[in-house]
């Protein structure tokens, strides 16, 4: 169960993805498993557009109840590319085991966020079969730019930076693409290839 309740539509219905058809975590149609008997514990996830959604499961439950709540809530099929990380007590990052039961593993559930992110990108990016895991793979990638998580020379930062820039603004313009990269951060060290990002946007068509 996810808080709050009433919502009419999932996530990936408001980013207007389609209907997949593909096979994944979760199959098209299926239903989160039945929770174990149990108490009711309020689990906290930071999603990968800094929102927050609270899930309810059983304090019984494993781990993959929680993330299966996590991916019927995005109406998400493809995920076998995410999962949940959090924070042990050596405040060390740790994946949540989808075998091992939730509560064993997060000691503190009403002081932890467990983060959905991206577990592994595939090879070929064709083998994607939804726009949703587009869209999230792109807001993993903006993040881990933003926070010098991903490692890359400046001529493939810039390009990567004026592909979502374009998604954001549309086509270059060069009052409005400088205006806007100085209002956002994209990279640590983006002022020192300002102008490879403003290069590689005026050459999107």
């Amino acid at each position: 169960m996810v808080e709050p309740a009433d919502r009419s539509s999932t996530a990936g219905q408001r980013l207007g993805a389609p209907e997949s058809f593909g096979v994944s975590t979760l199959e098209p149609g299926l239903r989160p498993p039945v929770q174990p008997p149990g108490r009711q514990v309020s689990i906290r996830v930071q999603m990968l557009d800094d929102t927050q959604e609270v899930f309810q499961i059983s304090q019984r439950s494993p781990g993959k109840v929680l993330f299966d709540l996590v991916c019927v809530h995005l109406n998400l099929t493809e995920g076998d590319y995410f999962g949940l990380e959090y924070q042990d007590q050596r405040k060390m990052t740790v994946w949540l085991d989808l075998l091992k039961p939730t509560l064993k593993q997060i000691r503190r559930p009403k002081n932890t966020i467990l983060r959905f992110v991206v577990k592994f990108f595939p090879p070929d990016h064709t083998q994607l079969m939804e726009e949703l895991t587009r869209y999230l793979f792109a807001l993993q990638i903006k993040r881990d730019l933003a926070c010098g998580r991903l490692i890359c020379n400046d001529t493939s930062a810039a390009l990567m930076v004026s592909h979502i820039i374009q998604s954001e603004i549309g086509d270059f313009d060069e009052t409005q693409s400088w205006q806007h990269l100085l209002h956002n951060k994209y990279l640590p060290d983006q002022d020192a290839i300002r102008d490879k990002i403003t290069d590689c946007h005026r050459k999107h068509v």
